[in-house]
């Protein structure tokens, strides 16, 4: 059983979900979250999940999803903190990843190239 409860409120609207995230209710939420996303495309979303109890991975994969689009999880508990901590650290690896050049500039040398040159002083004197 998942209960959603829907709040609009001016600035942001807040999705609070009770019960477990699992089957079929993965769905109900994605439909609330789609519908909250079409009436107000720019504002800001919370997922509120203190009173949530299990997810399983269809439910992980959309609350990945979610946060991916902005949305700002609230949890309590052990199990959906952590659940929650993972969805975070793997969004914020692939914005670190996104942030790393992926070709040398010309004229810059590699990190090891200019590290074992400083080790046998053979860098710029």
């Amino acid at each position: 059983m998942l209960r959603i409860t829907v709040h609009d409120e001016g600035k942001a609207t807040s999705f609070v979900v009770e019960g477990k995230l699992v089957g079929p209710w993965v769905e109900e939420l994605e439909k609330c979250w789609k519908s909250g996303l079409a009436a107000d495309p720019s504002g800001a979303m919370v997922v509120n999940l203190e009173a949530v109890t299990f997810i399983d991975s269809a439910g992980r994969a959309l609350l990945a999803g979610m946060r991916r689009q902005g949305a700002r999880l609230l949890s309590t508990g052990v199990l959906i903190n952590a659940i929650v901590a993972e969805i975070e650290a793997e969004e914020g690896l692939k914005k670190q990843n996104a942030a790393i050049p992926t070709k040398i500039e010309k004229g810059s040398q590699p990190f090891a190239e200019s590290s074992m040159q400083a080790r046998n002083g053979s860098g710029n004197e």
